[in-house]
């Protein structure tokens, strides 16, 4: 009795070192991250990655083993989807980390901060995103567009693995379903709306009062239409690239100025909305202790939707002057949320629809080097027994002896690869496609 429970201990820790192996030999997806859950403005500010950064850091990762990545930085996130073939490297997450400290130069103590997932939690995590379940403001839909520029840079840049371009593409599918199919961005908002909806709070009768609009993206645009809603005509648009302003100032009637006149255009509003891709701050203590000084001290609001900031921090310390981040905005965000909460259980329903999908192709993709090596070894039988066959024969239809044992042979694959799918459940029973592999002699 007691052999028999050693000999079933055994062949348990067979199967088990048997299946961390292969888990080891088969693609995984992973994910390092940080979001406003996570981690406060001060400490996602340093995590954001513009375009140049991904086209250097991802190379790092490819260093370490990586098949290809996406980067996702945003004002309430930053995170790092990878497609690793396995085999140790950056599948191990302390070497993934290490990599991106060594980037960004930070200390490891913000470590602390980040999540890590693996295989279905990376895409179930990732539909949530697309389909806005993971924004501050639940539903809020500028969060599509910012998944598709960051994917778009990865694949422009050849960054983005066949396996991590099936995944986004599932993730748009997962966001524009939950967006059909319920009513969970019925009534939701946006952060520029929270923005706007703060300054209406915060100043009486704010049609009246003249708002200066820093950046020209589609931030900045949104901002400038809830102001239109609000009843706020009187703005004025600055940007680095004057043109752009220019033609976001005719498009919603509005005023644009050179971005060299910034710190004079605080004299004149009273209120500053700021969402721009700066790595530095735009307004400084100094240059609001003047304008303040001009303005005899009246009260001047700072919205700052930027992460890095673009309003410097010491400028709330002073007098009469009042700044609010992203991170500010919970408040406002959370008052609709009720609203929506309920759309949430059938929004969930449709991302594991997807998830599913998502995975049974996955599964089926480890089948193709499978099929691969039934088709090479059976059409290698093929071959072979046709040219014995031809030099045992003084007359024969060469074409139609080779068509016919084509049509035995494609019959055979075929009823092989029926087989294989049921005996490994579609890919699912990797232990079974590595049996499958050694029966054809491929490891």
């Amino acid at each position: 009795m007691k052999s028999d429970e050693n000999l079933q201990k055994k062949i348990r820790f067979a199967f088990y070192f048997c299946r961390q192996y292969l888990k080891s030999k088969y693609t995984m997806i992973k994910l390092l991250g940080l979001n406003h859950k996570t981690a406060p403005i001060e400490v996602r500010s340093k995590f954001v990655f513009c375009e140049e950064d991904i086209k250097r850091f991802v190379p790092m990762l490819k260093e370490k083993g990586i098949v290809g990545a996406v980067v996702l930085s945003t004002c309430n996130r930053t995170e790092i989807y990878i497609e690793s073939a396995g085999h140790g490297g950056v599948a191990d997450f302390d070497i993934f980390e290490e990599v991106l400290f060594k980037y960004r130069n930070l200390d490891k103590e913000l470590s602390t901060h980040l999540y890590r997932k693996s295989h279905d939690e990376v895409v179930r995590h990732l539909f949530h995103v697309v389909s806005g379940l993971d924004s501050m403001a639940l539903g809020e839909y500028q969060i599509v567009g910012q998944v598709k520029d960051a994917y778009n840079i990865c694949e422009k840049n050849e960054l983005v693995s066949p396996l991590l371009k099936r995944l986004f593409i599932k993730a748009f599918e997962a966001g524009k379903r939950v967006r059909s199919e319920t009513n969970i961005n019925l009534g939701a908002v946006s952060i520029s709306y929270a923005a706007v909806n703060l300054a209406n709070k915060m100043l009486n009768n704010l049609p009246s009062q003249p708002a200066l609009i820093i950046g020209a993206g589609q931030t900045s645009e949104l901002t400038i239409q809830n102001l239109i809603t609000k009843g706020c005509e009187k703005f004025t648009i600055v940007n680095r690239t004057f043109q752009n302003a220019l033609d976001m100032a005719e498009k919603y009637k509005g005023k644009a100025e050179e971005y060299n006149k910034l710190e004079s255009l605080l004299l004149e509003n009273n209120i500053v909305i700021s969402s721009t891709a700066s790595k530095q701050p735009l307004i400084t203590k100094e240059m609001v202790e003047k304008a303040m000084m001009l303005r005899k001290n009246k009260d001047l609001f700072f919205v700052d939707l930027s992460v890095p900031r673009n309003v410097a921090v010491d400028v709330a310390e002073l007098e009469n002057v009042h700044v609010f981040d992203i991170d500010d905005l919970t408040n406002i965000v959370d008052e609709t949320l009720e609203k929506r909460r309920g759309e949430v259980c059938a929004a969930e329903a449709i991302i594991e629809e997807v998830v599913i999908d998502f995975g049974n192709w996955v599964h089926t993709r480890n089948l193709i080097p499978c099929f691969q090596s039934i088709c090479k070894f059976y059409h290698g039988i093929n071959k072979n027994e046709l040219e014995d066959f031809i030099k045992t024969q003084k007359q024969i239809d060469l074409p139609k002896a080779s068509e016919l044992a084509d049509q035995i042979t494609n019959k055979i694959i075929h009823t092989m690869i029926t087989n294989v799918k049921a005996f490994t459940d579609n890919g699912k029973k990797r232990e079974h496609i590595h049996l499958v592999n050694q029966f054809f002699n491929q490891n």
